[in-house]
């Protein structure tokens, strides 16, 4: 039985090795300090109850992997980008707490007038919902 807070965390505590802050939330900012960091957060899902209560969801995660470059933005978002994936697919139940947990689509983010950079990693969630 999984929530998404639950969810939130344990992708963070996978994750938070690669990084020098990881989030559990989208922050409404983050600090040239806290870069390299990453943030995980749900944003948008779907539950079907069945006749016994059960409840499935399919939910889109986003995974933001946020940098401050030294140039090459892409190659460098792109070496983080494959270690995430890399320990999710490791464990894409997140150790029985959800059914199924893939990457369904990407997003790069570049400030034009800064060399920090942005990459989220979308993915699709399946679990039985508690909440």
């Amino acid at each position: 039985m999984a929530t998404r807070q639950q969810i939130r965390a344990s992708i963070k505590q996978l994750i938070a090795g690669f990084f020098t802050a990881t989030f559990d939330f989208r922050p409404a900012q983050f600090y040239k300090e806290e870069l390299p960091c990453s943030a995980v957060f749900f944003d948008s899902g779907e539950s079907i109850r069945d006749f016994d209560d059960d409840t499935d969801t399919n939910a889109q995660l986003s995974l933001e992997i946020i940098i401050d470059s030294n140039g090459e933005q892409d190659t460098e978002l792109d070496v983080f980008a494959s270690q995430v994936e890399a320990a999710i697919r490791a464990d894409n139940t997140l150790n029985g707490l959800v059914d199924a947990i893939y990457r369904v689509g990407f997003q790069y983010d570049r400030d034009p007038e800064s060399l920090t950079a942005s990459l989220t990693l979308f993915f699709k969630v399946q679990y039985e919902d508690e909440d």
